[in-house]
């Protein structure tokens, strides 16, 4: 998994127009401790932009909380649209992790 102390939190399914405000909900105490957290998108199976614009409502919260954040496994569709928005320096995408378990 990652380093002690370190929170991960798996997504999974659709990250689009229509489930990212209920993704948005379900996550608002994610980041209310301030620690590290990872989130593994390697269970996303279809984004658009929406999806992009959760993640930065992530990072958005994730700083305000004093948390540091960055996300795995991103799906390529994901990062094309990262890359094409030139989001690159404001979303941290970092390389896979080996395994990840789901956020308790």
């Amino acid at each position: 998994m990652g380093e002690p102390g370190e929170a991960t939190a798996a997504v999974s399914g659709e990250l689009d127009a229509e489930t990212a405000p209920q993704r948005l909900r379900e996550s608002e105490h994610w980041f209310e401790h301030g620690a590290e957290t990872v989130i593994d998108l390697s269970g996303v199976t279809r984004v658009d932009s929406a999806g992009v614009a959760l993640l930065l409502a992530w990072v958005r919260d994730a700083r305000a909380a004093g948390a540091s954040l960055r996300f795995v496994n991103a799906p390529a569709q994901m990062r094309a649209i990262i890359d094409f928005c030139a989001l690159n320096d404001v979303i941290p995408v970092g390389e896979p992790l080996a395994a990840t378990q789901p956020r308790g």
